[in-house]
C-alpha cells in the first residue's frame, strides 16, 4: 500500500513540476522563445505518463527549449484556441507562434527528436 501511495504522490507532484500558464500570462511567457506546452488534465492517466517523460526529457533537452503546462480544466479558452481536443497534447511554439502539435504519450527519445526537428 505504501508503494502505491508513493507512486500516486510522485505522479501528482510531477504534473506540477513546470510553470502553469494561464490566459493572463500565456503570451508573455512564450514570446521570443522555443516552447513546448503540455496541455493536460489532472484526471488523465496518459498525461501523468507524459509528465514523467517530460521530467526525464528536461535533463537532456536543448538549453534553448522551455517547457510549460496548461491545465485544460482551468484554461479551457487556451485549449480551444489551440485546437486541443485530445489528451495529452503537446504544442510546440517558436517565437510565440504554434508550429506543430503532437497528441498522445511521447517517449524521451521522441521528445528529443521532435524538439530537434522543430527548433533547428
Amino acid at each position: 500500500m505504501k508503494k502505491i501511495l508513493l507512486i500516486m504522490l510522485f505522479s501528482v507532484i510531477s504534473i506540477f513540476a513546470y510553470e502553469e500558464l494561464t490566459v493572463d500570462n500565456f503570451d508573455s511567457k512564450i514570446k521570443d522563445k522555443n516552447v513546448i506546452i503540455d496541455f493536460y488534465a489532472v484526471w488523465c492517466p496518459p498525461c501523468k505518463i507524459l509528465a514523467s517523460n517530460l521530467e526525464d526529457f528536461d535533463l537532456v533537452k536543448p538549453d534553448n527549449v522551455e517547457i510549460f503546462k496548461v491545465n485544460i480544466d482551468d484554461q479551457l479558452v487556451l485549449a480551444k484556441k489551440y485546437g486541443v481536443s485530445k489528451l495529452p497534447t503537446l504544442v510546440y511554439f517558436k517565437n510565440g507562434k504554434p508550429i506543430n502539435d503532437y497528441v498522445g504519450v511521447l517517449s524521451v527519445e521522441e521528445l528529443k527528436q521532435t524538439s530537434d526537428e522543430n527548433f533547428k
